[in-house]
């Protein structure tokens, strides 16, 4: 009967073992997925430059991977747009007195890929009256959903300072600005 007691004894401790065990190897592949996923994340930041006679905004990457971009979207007051040049057209129109603007935009959309340390030019503006443009800037909304190469996905947005929002798992636009 000793004997019987002290085989359950050792069975049991070698069970609690074995579990310890697995639960370390667990937590040690969920600690190396986290490191492998931080070797490839993006982090997409809006940056605006201004000239007398230019604006320019551009979509930098500066991060530790690729961002690869699924979806975009792009608002001024509130009301979705399509391009960027109708954007730029609608307040241009809303200046009084503003003349016609010379610009140059690229399409931010699903597929586009910003390498770790580079940068997308969104959109370049010439214009003699700037400052007047310049203050309808605030009136445009852009959010940019972007992944990474281990398909972990944000949203980063023009006109605020925090950092982009994780949105894996949720439901995105899968279109683009073109």
């Amino acid at each position: 009967m000793k004997a019987w007691k002290l085989d359950l004894w050792i069975a049991l401790a070698a069970l609690i073992v074995s579990g310890l065990t697995a639960s370390a190897a667990l937590y040690q592949s969920k600690v190396f997925s986290d490191q492998l996923s931080a070797t490839v994340w993006p982090y997409l930041s809006f940056n605006a430059t201004t000239t007398p006679s230019t604006f320019a905004l551009t979509l930098e990457n500066d991060g530790a991977g690729p961002a690869i971009i699924v979806g975009a979207q792009l608002f001024v007051d509130g009301t979705p747009q399509p391009s960027m040049a109708l954007a730029l057209q609608r307040l241009a129109a809303s200046i009084p007195q503003h003349g016609p603007l010379k610009y140059s935009t690229t399409s931010v959309g699903p597929g586009q890929v910003i390498r770790a340390g580079a940068a997308a030019q969104v959109v370049k503006v010439n214009t003699r009256d700037l400052s007047r443009l310049a203050t309808a800037y605030h009136r445009i909304t852009m959010n940019v959903y972007y992944c990474s190469l281990l398909n972990r996905c944000w949203v980063v947005k023009l006109h605020t300072s925090e950092r982009p929002a994780d949105v894996t798992g949720q439901s995105y636009p899968h279109t683009g600005i073109q």
